[in-house]
């Protein structure tokens, strides 16, 4: 998934810092989870993941890659489906945020594969993402916006549809229903016509936005422990959580995850919000976060150690951040032991090289640092 900080490409620079510095512990909390990449690096390595995000569209990827400990049987759904005569494929295309892999095909996916492929095959509506993020619905309003194609909103618009549909008749449970939303945000951000965030949306269209929206099988992850999903501000979820590691990812830069990333919440939340601008955004005050603002993200990060209780802190921030280095080094070294790694990266971008393009620094290499704190 296209993310701002994603740290899917730093699992293994993570995984090395974790094994030098010998950090254990069964319980693991990721107050800042986001596409919760790191979050099921921790849950796949079998420690109980507390996991935490202030947008709704997160909340939906923990529910359904950190709480959900099993593939969804959709007991009560599947026998009022249409029967189709196609069968399982011997190999599944597995998803999980930010790759795919073949794998075989086993019966624990076919419940999940069959709600799948009858949701691909429901007819386009017009509905509120088509009417406000597609040039066709919105060539008579002041704004015209194509973040998605025409075919691919009204596809969007059914399978949200009908998958609340069916969770307001009682024919899925709220773990299938967070299953099949987190397939709906993945793919729907797959085709999405933009350049990395939804602050924007490209006036040219880009070749995968031009590709039909496919649902595919998640690939989840089995677990016997129990795990949390939380969406709540972050300094207020530490205040009430006990753990052995805390892994930190706070917002580095000034622009707001609720703004960057509006579309797929109002997909997520499906609220029919009252939106305005060119970018269609919804209201969004109550998740403006404090790190994300130069005259408060200090405050923010101090209050936040502060109030830490656990054993070991791991902070990922880039040298771009806006709280600088030194800072992060006084308080994170007034309450333990520091040691800090470095791993040079070259940023994530959509848009391919080319020579008018412009670099923020020679190369467009960025420093990540890996803050390691033992209480």
């Amino acid at each position: 998934m296209k993310f701002i900080g994603n740290k899917y490409r730093l699992l293994d620079f993570i995984d090395n810092v974790i094994n030098k510095e010998s950090i254990e512990g069964p319980t693991v909390c990721d107050p800042f989870s986001g596409t919760t990449a790191v979050a099921q690096y921790f849950k796949r390595k079998g420690h109980r993941v507390i996991a935490n995000d202030i947008m709704f569209f997160s909340y939906v990827f923990q529910r359904a890659f950190i709480e959900c400990n099993r593939y969804p049987d959709f007991s009560k759904l599947i026998p009022t489906l249409p029967s189709f005569e196609d069968r399982p494929p011997e190999t599944i295309r597995l998803r999980e945020l930010s790759t795919d892999f073949p794998g075989p095909f086993r019966r624990e996916y076919e419940p999940l594969w069959r709600v799948i492929n009858h949701l691909n095959r429901l007819p386009p509506r017009s509905g509120f993402v088509y009417q406000n993020y597609s040039l066709g619905g919105t060539l008579s309003k002041k704004h015209k916006r194509q973040y998605f194609s025409d075919s691919n909103a009204m596809r969007i618009d059914a399978i949200r549809d009908c998958i609340q549909n069916w969770l307001a008749t009682g024919l899925i449970d709220e773990e299938e229903f967070y299953v099949l939303l987190a397939a709906l945000l993945d793919s729907a951000d797959f085709v999405a016509n933009n350049s990395g965030t939804y602050g924007a949306f490209l006036k040219i269209w880009r070749s995968m936005a031009l590709k039909p929206l496919a649902l595919k099988v998640l690939r989840l992850i089995p677990s016997d422990r129990e795990h949390e999903a939380h969406q709540e501000d972050a300094n207020e979820l530490v205040r009430h959580t006990r753990c052995d590691i805390l892994y930190l990812d706070p917002p580095y830069n000034t622009r707001q995850y609720a703004t960057n990333y509006h579309l797929l919440e109002t997909i997520a939340k499906w609220d029919n919000p009252r939106i305005y601008g060119k970018t269609g955004l919804r209201p969004y005050a109550s998740q403006k976060s404090d790190y994300s603002v130069k005259s408060k993200c200090e405050k923010a990060f101090a209050d936040l150690i502060d109030h830490a209780e656990c054993s070991h802190i791991l902070m990922s921030y880039n040298d771009e951040g806006i709280i600088p280095h030194g800072v992060i080094e006084a308080v994170l070294g007034g309450v333990g032991r520091l040691r800090v790694y470095e791993r040079r990266y070259k940023r994530f971008r959509s848009e391919s090289d080319h020579p008018g393009r412009t670099y923020k620094k020679k190369g467009d290499v960025v420093i990540e640092r890996l803050y390691s704190v033992r209480l």
